[in-house]
């Protein structure tokens, strides 16, 4: 995952706040390109069915206003959302619009599970199963290869987890591909591998694991999609011929999942350069097979050295994060294609990429009960002029901030203080009048005394501001909201490694128990004294 960062958007480096890093990347992205174009952006509370809240966002022009779902915008129909909810209903329009899918058989909660294994005899091993209304590869299993597996696997949907529709397709060969289509175009295509690492022959499965989930951190849409170490994993690894503690051979990759899915640990890789004009044509062909739907993400299989491929599904609200940040090949600016459609008279307008707005606040007042609907302030038309400090105090931050408090709020600053050492902070302050930063600067240099600062040394920072102000003290970098998944995702992972020690404890009770083991421990008794 080295230098994936080079062929990325540049305007959308650094450009990503950690709350919009959880599953919210696809919903941030298209509502900061409106807003950095000048469009009105406003967000809203809605409740679902379940008298769940759900946060949607509109965009508005002087022409026209736009309501938007994730990514999906109020162009695509409240009928194709129905219809790409039931994959069994998606197959029906596609296969009557002649676009390729895998053969398969739908099968309601009233067929038994001996019925459903004796329906499917006309289909040919390996098989496929998955819910019918699921997304995000949640209740799939593949590379089903025989009637006793297929049996287990309709035994886990329908008793462990509940899902009672189901669609039982082949399966076919290949690699996964998500393309994004909009209108009569495709504008990007992503091969998700499934989770895998690569031997360096030093370190083992289980420490290359850690590695690539630390670089994932370092990308927007993987932060919080690490590879997780559960029993599923352990069995695949084995299956192979090894272990958590095997070190594999350098160059050697060794896939940890089965299913191509990013939340579950996998890579995005780039490939829309190299999908054939007929592979376009059927993503495009699939979209306009379903009535009333004009952007999605359209799931697609290609066996190798194909120039076709099969429909698989047909995503609505696509997750578009892998496309913006793929770890190998060139990032493709959907973001902007939708606005552009959207709002083609903005078009021409100039984008002020030195800004990006706080989706936490909105979280806090909308999730909260606070307001049912926040419009954002204007995005600054103008470049901001910022300055950065390190300043050495024997203040700490707070007292720093709360010191200058008044002035930054009387003069509408941006920026951030950050405790970055012992006595030493972090100082960056912006504002689209350069008059007014050198007001701030020459007020706080007048008062070194009071502030107790010893230091004070100016930095270049070419980095983009996130319009408001913040204090950064230890944990208080994250929200409340990503401290709380963070924790959940911590705990997760401390509970896998203690059912890993618990494993690890009961077969060496059963190893010291075994006749061999007492046979062979004078020889280990000798051994040891030869050691020492």
């Amino acid at each position: 995952m080295d230098n994936y960062e080079y062929e990325w958007l540049p305007h959308l480096k650094q450009s990503i706040p950690i709350e919009a890093r959880h599953n919210r990347t696809s919903l941030y992205t298209i509502a900061l390109e409106g807003w950095r174009r000048g469009l009105k952006l406003s967000f809203h509370n809605v409740y679902d069915e379940n008298n769940k809240i759900l946060l949607k966002y509109s965009l508005k022009s002087d022409k026209r206003v736009h309501y938007f779902d994730e990514s999906s915008g109020d162009k695509n129909t409240n009928e194709a959302f129905k219809i790409c909810g039931d994959k069994s209903l998606t197959n029906k329009y596609l296969k009557k619009a002649n676009v390729p899918i895998p053969n398969d058989k739908k099968f309601d909660i009233d067929t038994s599970i001996e019925e459903i294994i004796t329906h499917v005899q006309e289909l040919n091993f390996p098989l496929v199963v998955k819910p019918t209304d699921e997304s995000s590869g949640r209740g799939v299993i593949t590379n089903i290869k025989n009637q006793q597996e297929l049996e287990e696997s309709l035994t886990i949907l329908r008793k462990q987890y509940n899902y009672k529709n189901i669609i039982i397709q082949e399966h076919v060969h290949g690699d996964e591909i998500r393309i994004y289509v909009l209108k009569d175009k495709v504008i990007a295509a992503t091969n998700r591998l499934p989770a895998n690492v690569i031997g360096d022959g030093k370190h083992t499965i289980a420490q290359l694991i850690d590695f690539k989930n630390e670089a994932r951190k370092n990308v927007p849409h993987l932060h919080f999609r690490p590879i997780i170490v559960d029993r599923t994993l352990r069995r695949i690894v084995e299956e192979q011929g090894f272990t958590l503690e095997s070190v594999l051979s350098k160059g050697k990759r060794l896939f940890v999942r089965e299913i191509s899915n990013i939340s579950t640990g996998g890579d995005p890789i780039d490939v829309t350069d190299q999908l054939t004009n007929e592979q376009k044509q059927i993503a495009i062909d699939a979209t306009k097979a379903i009535p009333g739907l004009t952007h999605c993400g359209v799931d697609m299989i290609i066996p190798k050295n194909s120039n076709g491929g099969v429909i698989i599904e047909v995503n609505t609200r696509p997750g578009i994060g892998s496309h913006l940040f793929p770890i190998r090949g060139k990032a493709r600016d959907i973001p902007k294609a939708v606005i552009d459609y959207y709002f083609p008279e903005t078009k021409n307008n100039k984008r002020n990429d030195n800004v990006y707005f706080d989706l936490q606040a909105v979280f806090d007042s909308v999730n909260d009960g606070y307001a049912m609907e926040v419009e954002l302030q204007p995005c600054p038309q103008n470049q901001m002029h910022t300055f950065k400090w390190i300043v050495t105090s024997k203040l700490d931050v707070m007292n720093v901030y709360y010191y200058l408090r008044k002035l930054l709020i009387k003069n509408k600053c941006h920026g951030h203080f950050k405790s970055i050492a012992e006595n030493k902070i972090e100082i960056v302050l912006c504002h689209e009048n350069p008059d007014t930063i050198n007001d701030v600067k020459t007020y706080i240099k007048n008062r070194t005394s009071q502030l107790q600062i010893e230091q004070l040394t100016e930095e270049d920072y070419d980095k983009p501001i996130k319009l408001g102000f913040r204090v950064f003290n230890g944990l208080n970098q994250m929200s409340q909201a990503e401290l709380e998944r963070q924790c959940y995702e911590n705990k997760k992972q401390v509970r896998q490694h203690e059912l890993s020690v618990q494993r690890l404890n009961r077969r060496i009770k059963l190893m010291e128990k075994s006749s061999s083991w007492r046979i062979t421990k004078p020889l280990r008794a000798v051994m040891d004294i030869i050691k020492r």
